[in-house]
């Protein structure tokens, strides 16, 4: 059931899953209407008064025509078919909940065995023989999700069924009944017959159009006065919780009514008269059929909880089907979505790539039309740093992944470029370069690229532009924390050749900004011409790194 953001429930959703039974207990109800003291006020009021009427409808038709010894099948039939406390008791169960419908259904039978001057126990036992039935209805609408308003054919085959097993169930009573009023097995089935058949056409006649009349308009209306949460979903625990409770108490209400017919008997036989051997016999016979009709709804009970369980398998087997269904269908349009992403992407890299690519022919154009030796320096770091952008741009078309960069393959395609650019020029030193894994993140990727550039720009200027001889090791690596950019040379090369301690020469102070903007540390060593830079990894990253190793 859904609920909207104040807890009522939505006029759409109400139409049909609205009316699917969801009780409201008592103390739900103070809980809820704390703050509206008149409400609660109006509610108790109105369920006292229909308590009251209850009790004085029975008061005005105490079953006399069957107190008697020659009680008739039609007057028991005749009494339960028009029996105001059971038809306010399942109204309210259906619209309220249970314990609204328990009470005046209990007070008013309780009432009806008392003025026959029944025994305390007796009439207890008599008036809660009408609770199973109102049990049965409560278990069986709890565990079945299927619409209280008897408006399609499903519902009223359901409904039809349940009165019939709640009516055999409360007919119980007759037996308590007959041992008390020492009644024969004839008269006892005559009693009960009349019973189940008048409760159950009650339901039929009077209950059941009443709810279809009815049970839209007030649950619309209880909804707009009382805002409920939806009922907790039914397990399968405690459908095999609820069925144990029936068949537990149907067996206390057997070995009560063994009790009370051996009480019986006991008297019969203390008084040693002949009438009272007569009594014997009839409470013996009595016993007997609470005994058989008792096992006849526990069988009833038994094969409706596999209808219950079966028809809980098949709900949750609908809604995993329906579930999964939704899960294949999010996944296909996310799958689509991903996919033009992915699309979308690969074409905005190739157009920066193509647009950065226009800016790198006519920075080209520039350097072969400029004499001044300073604006073609200037030109050339503008068109390295420009390059170095394009080549990330590049990679991640070439890669498919969108959200990460190797920084091996960069460094890799990066020397390349630079030695097409220097392979006109002569030189006795050896560049060995190391590049280790890392998948870096693109926030990250650009600075860390940028200031990669910039080192090895540095170094293959120095060295192809100056016949110095010697070899230069350039070390990208990484450890459990950080990530290690390292410059150094074998000591045969003049000291400040790279002039890493330069810091006012503008691709230094490139450096040195972009090394704090990813919170790394510059270590600088001009007389051994070393530069390193060394940056945090990022778990991620550290996690790629170790996939990649065990790969």
């Amino acid at each position: 059931m859904e609920l909207n953001q104040k807890g009522m429930m939505s006029e759409e959703r109400f139409e049909g899953s609205g009316r699917i039974w969801n009780p409201v207990a008592l103390d739900e109800l103070l809980g809820i209407l704390k703050n509206e003291p008149l409400k609660v006020t109006a509610a108790i009021i109105g369920w006292v008064v229909l308590i009251g009427l209850s009790i004085y409808s029975v008061l005005m038709m105490i079953p006399d025509s069957w107190v008697a010894v020659q009680v008739e099948q039609i007057n028991v039939a005749t009494f339960f078919l028009i029996y105001p406390p059971l038809i306010i008791g399942v109204l309210l169960l259906f619209w309220m909940g249970f314990e609204w419908g328990f009470i005046p259904v209990f007070l008013s039978s309780f009432v009806i065995a008392f003025s026959a001057e029944m025994p305390i126990q007796w009439s207890l036992l008599f008036a809660f023989s009408f609770i199973l039935g109102l049990g049965i209805y409560a278990l069986a609408y709890y565990c079945v999700p299927i619409s209280t308003d008897l408006r399609s054919i499903k519902s009223v085959a359901f409904f039809t069924v349940v009165s019939l097993v709640a009516a055999m169930a409360s007919s119980l009573g007759s037996f308590v009944w007959s041992l008390d009023q020492g009644l024969n097995a004839i008269m006892t089935v005559k009693i009960w017959n009349g019973w189940w058949t008048g409760a159950f056409f009650q339901s039929i006649l009077i209950v059941g159009p009443l709810l279809a009349l009815f049970t839209p308009a007030v649950l619309h209306q209880r909804e707009r006065m009382i805002r409920t949460e939806s009922r907790p979903p039914v397990t399968l625990g405690w459908i095999y919780g609820a069925i144990s409770s029936v068949v537990v108490v149907v067996l206390m209400f057997v070995v009560s009514g063994r009790i009370m017919g051996n009480q019986a008997i006991s008297e019969a036989v203390m008084e040693a008269e002949i009438l009272s051997i007569s009594r014997v016999f009839q409470a013996t016979e009595s016993y007997q059929l609470i005994f058989w009709i008792s096992i006849g709804i526990i069988l009833t009970v038994g094969l409706t909880g596999i209808y219950l369980v079966s028809s809980w398998n098949n709900s949750l087997k609908e809604e995993v089907d329906k579930k999964t269904s939704k899960l294949i269908k999010k996944g296909a349009e996310l799958e689509k979505a991903l996919s033009e992403r992915d699309l979308l992407l690969n074409e905005i890299h190739g157009r920066v790539q193509n647009n950065l690519g226009i800016i790198l022919a006519l920075f080209e154009l520039q350097l072969k039309r400029t004499g001044d030796e300073s604006m073609v320096e200037t030109l050339r770091g503008s068109k390295s740093r420009i390059r170095a952008i394009s080549l990330l741009h590049e990679l991640l078309q070439q890669s498919g992944d969108h959200s990460s960069l190797n920084l091996k393959a960069y460094v890799i395609k990066l020397s390349n470029r630079l030695e097409q650019d220097y392979r006109h020029h002569s030189s006795k030193a050896d560049i060995s370069l190391y590049a280790g894994d890392l998948l870096m993140d693109l926030e990250r990727a650009v600075p860390v690229c940028m200031v990669v550039n910039e080192i090895l720009s540095r170094v293959y200027e120095s060295l192809y532009t100056e016949e110095v001889a010697g070899v230069v090791s350039i070390d990208l690596y990484a450890d459990d924390e950080q990530f290690y950019i390292v410059v150094r040379e074998n000591g045969q090369l003049p000291a400040h050749l790279f002039h890493w301690e330069n810091k006012s020469e503008l691709g230094m102070r490139l450096v040195s900004s972009l090394t704090k903007q990813i919170k790394g540390e510059m270590i600088l060593d001009d007389e051994k011409n070393s530069i390193a830079i060394l940056f945090p990894i990022r778990p991620e990253e550290q996690k790629n790194i170790e996939l990649q190793t065990e790969a």
